[in-house]
């Protein structure tokens, strides 16, 4: 009988990990965290290949996962289904934050309002800047040890233009290097980056690796990517793809919020032809784009620079006032949804 249960136990197992696929031949020993050491072919899966996803998929593009092993493309997945939640009352929220450089240090006074509200996110990503506040949030920071850091920077930082070579040296010594030994999949709240790859024409999702790379990774713009060892060429994702609220969903997000800070109108303190441009273009992909969301919203913060920081506490407390105005209708959006699943449940 002994002997009949041990060989079941190790048909289970064998069986068990033959829907597992290795990524690489090194795929035993501790894989480099560093994305450009990446072997992954992001069309083939552990049952052959399939085809391109569809749920997650942006014009002319797709956003398919990626970690320091690789991973799985997830077509129709069964991740973010909604139902058995309905009971809880409480809807698994997503939060994605665009880009905007200083003027993100308000999104701060959007996570106070969440957390005050009983509506903290479950999961949560961001472009450029967003980031990593979004970094520094699902690590375990407070919003309020979020703005400690960025005004101790704001106090310290020296006179680089954003983007050069200084000025990312700088943000990696004020902020980046919180996450040296951080990985991703070790966050307290779920967390993932979003980077574009100019070989293959596609947005990736990372759920794996170090944060630190990554965001390093993230700061780089299209005309300032370096090829790696793997040819792989990667730079922010927010220039071809913001927000994605289908990728949220896949991820199971129930509710997603997607919050901007650049709105119509941006400038700089010092001109910049080249991020205005950039800026520019992303501003109108961002209008696209928060259509998907349950909820999306534009901080008012068009008379604040995007190089700026100054006045910045009366742009958080702005911001605040604005965000807690904003909570009936969040509210009520999220009770509309509700209502949609459980008549959807009930069917």
């Amino acid at each position: 009988m002994n002997k009949a249960l041990t060989l079941l136990s190790i048909i289970l197992i064998l069986s068990s990990c033959s829907s597992v696929k290795t990524i690489n031949t090194h795929d035993q020993k501790k894989s480099s965290t560093i994305p450009d050491k990446v072997d992954f072919d992001p069309y083939e899966h552990a049952h052959g290949p399939v085809e391109k996803p569809i749920d997650i998929i942006v014009p002319q593009e797709e956003t398919v996962r990626i970690g320091e092993r690789g991973g799985d493309i997830y077509a129709n997945s069964d991740l973010g289904t909604v139902s058995g939640h309905v009971e809880n009352k409480k809807l698994r929220i997503g939060l994605s934050l665009g880009p905007g450089i200083y003027r993100t240090i308000n999104y701060v006074s959007l996570l106070k309002i969440l957390e005050r509200q009983n509506l903290a996110p479950d999961i949560i990503t961001g472009t450029g800047f967003g980031a990593i506040v979004a970094a520094m949030y699902a690590t375990g920071m407070t919003p309020e040890v979020i703005e400690w850091n960025f005004y101790k920077y704001f106090k310290e930082k020296k006179k680089n233009k954003p983007y050069e070579k200084d000025w990312i040296n700088e943000i990696d010594e004020m902020f980046l290097t919180k996450f040296k030994n951080i990985n991703i999949q070790d966050t307290k709240k779920k967390f993932f980056i979003t980077l574009y790859d100019h070989n293959t024409k596609k947005t990736y999702y990372f759920d794996k690796g170090n944060i630190r790379d990554l965001l390093l990774l993230n700061l780089r713009l299209s005309n300032n990517f370096k090829e790696s060892k793997s040819s792989q060429k990667y730079s922010t994702a927010f220039e071809k793809e913001v927000f994605n609220a289908r990728l949220l969903r896949q991820l199971g997000a129930e509710f997603t919020i997607a919050v901007d800070v650049l709105g119509a109108r941006f400038d700089f303190e010092t001109t910049n032809e080249f991020l205005i441009g950039v800026y520019g273009r992303t501003a109108g992909r961002i209008q696209k784009e928060r259509k998907d969301f349950d909820y999306s919203v534009t901080l008012p913060l068009n008379l604040m620079s995007l190089d700026s920081t100054k006045d910045s506490s009366f742009f958080m407390q702005k911001t605040y006032d604005f965000m807690q105005k904003q909570s009936p209708l969040i509210f009520k959006k999220i009770q509309a949804k509700l209502d949609s699943l459980s008549h959807s449940g009930n069917e």
